[in-house]
């Protein structure tokens, strides 16, 4: 694994890279960084150069102006220049859950960055009648402890007891840890809010024909990002492809998870 830096507008993004070969990127949800889906790069670096990274304002990511609002455009421009960066020309974009609608937009923005597109379990309000639509507007106002909100958050998208965010709060023997609190307050305090904000332009989508499949978790039906995953599918006539576990399997299960969504790669 290599750590390099990344210059954006206002600071800078710390990744990692993994392996050799063309690149994917993959991008994680909730208050994950970097080092959230290693153990799925673990998994997928014989084949690709895998990059993950901090989003702007978390763990070694920089900002000039730690209080600065990000939305989700933000963030996506943030991944364009990420791929720019990188100067390997269009990437492969695995996101999943706040991590999808950012590569989401992106695909809806620069669909010329992205050769290939998987989204996983994306909290797409807009795709759902207003009746099963989803409020993220948690804050620190309404919720004084940003981890009791974080913890309200997982179970409501299926994320089995125990467990912060998209991960596990700890792995006996080592392992990958769960997310730091300084990140876990950013998420709640900035972006989760940012998700009821978003609306995506589905037509803008059709630039990428064929290139975008959908994906949900297998033990996610009749959660939220299930259904939004699903409507999305049909919006865009193609099918849903589940992927093992919940709406962390790629935490939980990076092996498995990884064998399946190799099947998706290029």
């Amino acid at each position: 694994m290599n750590g390099h830096l990344a210059g954006v507008p206002g600071g800078t993004l710390y990744y990692q890279t993994r392996g050799t070969g063309p690149a994917l990127i993959l991008n994680c949800g909730g208050p994950g960084n970097a080092d959230t889906l290693a153990p799925l790069a673990e998994n997928l670096h014989d084949t690709y150069t895998v990059v993950t990274y901090d989003r702007r304002g978390y763990s070694r990511s920089h900002l000039d102006d730690p209080a600065e609002s990000a939305s989700i455009a933000r963030h996506s421009d943030d991944l364009r220049r990420l791929i720019a960066h990188l100067g390997t020309g269009p990437a492969t974009v695995f996101g999943t859950s706040f991590g999808a609608l950012i590569a989401l937009d992106l695909a809806a923005t620069a669909p010329a960055d992205i050769a290939t597109l998987i989204v996983h379990e994306p909290p797409l309000g807009q795709v759902l009648p207003d009746a099963e639509r989803q409020s993220f507007d948690l804050n620190l106002d309404a919720e004084p402890d940003p981890a009791a909100a974080l913890n309200a958050i997982a179970a409501s998208v299926g994320v089995k007891r125990g467990l912060t965010g998209d991960g596990p709060a700890s792995q006996p023997g080592g392992g990958v840890s769960g997310p730091r609190p300084d990140d876990i307050e950013l998420f709640i305090r900035r972006d989760a809010p940012a998700i009821g904000d978003f609306h995506l332009d589905l037509n803008q989508l059709d630039a990428m024909a064929g290139r975008i499949t959908v994906t949900a978790s297998e033990e996610g039906r009749g959660f939220y990002p299930y259904q939004c995953a699903q409507r999305l599918a049909e919006h865009l006539g193609t099918r849903l492809v589940e992927l093992p576990g919940n709406h962390a399997g790629m935490i939980q299960q990076p092996a498995e998870f990884a064998g399946r969504l190799r099947s998706l790669l290029p």
